[in-house]
């Protein structure tokens, strides 16, 4: 790895860093917690999902997924269904008033951001930023 490598990774990661704490500033009146919110993302980004698999991708314990989804249910966000290959498995899925929370964090976050950018950025400086994104969302999903 080169030194200019190394030194990029470093300030993208504390720049990103800095970022997602600003944008979970942006909600502090939601009732949902960081990890509740990612979980009703990744099954509004996948539909109905088992809760190993919700575990896996937020590489959370069996545990922590299992509370999670339990406060999700309690409060009417989640659904759960018995898997109709294996009867032992339950299915997840967001039902809508989860899905009108999520959009709802959301429409929060991304207005601080259109106002941030609008105020900081030039035109020029958007069309870098979006010409961007493509590689910064190919890192986001790397798993390796």
């Amino acid at each position: 790895m080169s030194t200019n490598t190394y030194e990029v990774a470093a300030s993208l990661r504390s720049t990103v860093t800095r970022l997602v704490r600003q944008l979970r500033k942006q909600n502090i009146s939601s009732d949902f917690s960081n990890a509740e919110l990612l979980t009703m993302g990744l099954l509004d980004q996948h539909g109905k999902l088992l809760p190993s698999a919700l575990a896996e991708m937020e590489r959370i314990s069996a545990q922590a997924i299992s509370q999670i989804l339990n406060r999700l249910e309690e409060v009417g966000c989640v659904n759960r269904v018995m898997d109709e290959t294996d009867k032992r498995k339950s299915v997840v899925s967001l039902t809508e008033k989860g899905t009108r929370h999520l959009y709802e964090n959301r429409r929060i976050k991304e207005e601080w951001l259109v106002k941030a950018m609008d105020k900081l950025f030039s035109a020029e400086e958007l069309a870098l930023i979006e010409a961007f994104l493509p590689l910064l969302q190919r890192l986001a999903e790397y798993n390796g």
